[in-house]
This record gives structure tokens, sequence and C-alpha cells, in this order.
């Protein structure tokens, strides 16, 4: 019973600290989006919405390798087949928090006037967990 709540608190304190890089990650990838938006937007003059989708991607593929290389360095990729297919699954679980993040700009920019980067700063924070729970289970086989 002992070593059981040991083994607990062991994986609870790893589960945290991952938790705390992920967000140390998605720190350095929402500047990365709100920068990529912000130049894409108002010094080339592309649609905001999307900049956004371009903004999106270019921080996915940055984060997806902090992440493997620091945040799940336990299980950090091994070779070229492996990176290829957990970037493609990264990808595609991120679809989802690219759907969230892209929505939620649309919406407050569109109805409630918001300002654009102000928007997309509320998309990335609400896309943040979908992207933590998917990207730590399917990506990296993190059981808990």
């Amino acid at each position: 019973m002992k070593r059981a709540i040991i083994y607990q608190l062991k994986s609870f304190k790893q589960d945290f600290i991952r938790l705390i890089r992920f967000s140390t990650v998605g720190v350095i990838g929402a500047g990365i989006n709100t920068g990529l938006l912000w130049l894409l937007t108002d010094l080339a003059g592309l649609f905001y919405l999307f900049s956004s989708a371009i903004a999106i991607e270019i921080a996915i593929i940055i984060q997806f390798i902090l992440n493997d290389r620091w945040t799940f360095r336990e299980n950090k990729t091994k070779d070229m087949k492996q990176f290829l297919e957990r970037i493609l699954k990264s990808n595609l679980w991120r679809s989802g928090g690219l759907v969230v993040n892209i929505g939620i700009l649309y919406l407050l920019t569109e109805y409630a006037c918001v300002y654009y980067l102000i928007s997309n700063i509320f998309g990335i924070v609400c896309a943040f967990i979908w992207n933590y729970i998917f990207e730590s289970r399917l990506t990296w086989g993190i059981t808990g």
C-alpha cells in the first residue's frame, strides 16, 4: 500500500512537471503565433484568419520540436520514421486546437469587436487544454 502511494506521488509529480514544461513551451508558441500573426496581417497585408492559420502551423512545428526534446524527453523521438509519424499525429490532434483558436479569434474579433491580437490570445488559452490532453496521450503515449 505504501509503495502504491509513493508511486502515485511520483507519477503526480512527473505529470505536474510535464504540465509546467508544456505550458512553458505553450507560452513560447503563443509568442511565435502572435508575432507571426501580427507580421503577416499588419506588415504583409494578409487577411487575419489566413495569417492565423499560417502562424498557428509554424508555432505547432516549433512547439512539437521543443516538446519532443524537453517536455516529453523520456519518450523523445529516436529516428526519422518516428519523427514523421509523431509530427503528423501532433498536427492531427492540434488541428482541433487550431479550430478552437481560429473560432475564438473570429468570434471575438467579428462579433465582440475585440482587437484581433487580443482575440488570438483568448483562442490560444482555450486551445491549451485540448492540445495538452491529446499531445501527451496520443503523440507521446503518456498514460497518466
